[in-house]
């Protein structure tokens, strides 16, 4: 790695940081890629996280191109995903356009789904003037902090994510148009055809129903841990701490603000509990997200980073910011 000096900025050793010990041209830089793959992929399984920076990626075109060169595999579409963010080119999305004041806990993306992206690149495009960070935990590291007898009652119970989804709301744009926060059922699917949106629920073996005034039900029922296919280390792998709408993760004004808006069940976006339908015990979620907290390492955007996230042994989250701020992500499989 005679082009590359390495480093860390955060005490938790991620992301592993490279930067060129000279300055290149696109067209060198696109060649030390390729030269040095074996090593960003290893380093990738190692620290779960690489950062590049320094680099010579400009916009969205040369973040789209380098995550082909990184030969993580292929590029692949938020379908079924409910972050609000925007399609920019090709499966390239901005990252959550969450409100800013709402910190996002750590995740790994799409955890629900079967068939979840294996990696996730994010770039920085604007970063913001304060907060904004795209932090990073150690899944490997969670898992083993997370008390044994959470884990167990999360593993014997089965984890269900409820989503619920509109179709065409005056009331809900409108909401949407003042706080980005509930998708309709078009967005999700990238489609507003009905018979397509339940091909892509059975391709991707989501329970669906629909409801009163063309919402959308669906359900998915996943896993409390993996092992890496790689590695063959177990990580804690799901988001069910996203899908209760408590106090500790949205704050208590905005959690009065859903249960008033949300007065009927069957339009509430997200729902969390066992396979079987009982309840969470909302300590244990607080507990969760208290470890992960406790494993989140930060550290502030410089335009053109680049990081590379390993979506099984890296979690990531955001942190509440102010100012513009532009994160393109793309995912792989």
């Amino acid at each position: 790695m005679s082009q590359f000096k390495t480093s860390f900025i955060t005490k938790n050793e991620m992301p592993l940081v490279l930067e060129p010990t000279r300055p290149l041209k696109r067209e060198e830089f696109k060649e030390l890629i390729q030269e040095e793959n074996p090593f960003i992929r290893e380093s990738i399984k190692k620290y779960g996280c690489v950062l590049f920076r320094d680099c010579p990626i400009d916009g969205t075109d040369e973040f789209n191109e380098t995550v082909d060169f990184l030969k993580i595999g292929e590029k692949v579409n938020y379908i079924g995903g409910d972050s609000p963010r925007t399609k920019v080119k090709g499966a390239v999305y901005t990252s959550t356009e969450a409100p800013p004041g709402i910190k996002i806990p750590l995740h790994n993306e799409l955890s629900f789904q079967k068939n979840f992206p294996k990696h996730i690149c994010f770039y920085c495009d604007i970063p913001p003037q304060t907060g904004g960070e795209t932090f990073v935990g150690d899944a490997r590291k969670i898992y083993q902090d997370v008390d044994p007898h959470v884990r167990d009652r999360f593993e014997k119970g089965g984890l269900k994510y409820i989503s619920r989804y509109y179709h065409k709301s005056r009331i809900m744009d409108l909401m949407n148009q003042i706080q980005k926060g509930h998708k309709n059922w078009i967005q999700v699917f990238e489609t507003d055809s009905k018979m397509e949106v339940e091909k892509r629920c059975r391709d991707k073996n989501f329970d669906f129903r629909w409801l009163k005034n063309d919402w959308l039900e669906i359900t998915q029922v996943g896993p409390t841990w993996i092992t890496h296919p790689e590695t063959n280390e177990k990580v804690w792998f799901n988001q069910i701490h996203l899908y209760d709408y408590n106090p500790k993760f949205i704050g208590t004004m905005r959690y009065l603000g859903v249960k008033m808006f949300y007065c009927r069940k069957d339009t509430l976006v997200h729902e969390a509990c066992f396979a079987n339908g009982k309840k969470i015990a909302r300590q244990d979620l607080y507990h969760v997200m208290d470890v992960l907290d406790k494993n989140s390492a930060y550290f502030p955007w410089k335009r053109g980073d680049l990081m590379v996230c390993d979506n099984i042994l890296a979690m990531h989250g955001r942190s509440s910011f102010t100012g513009p701020r532009r994160i393109l992500a793309a995912m792989t499989a």
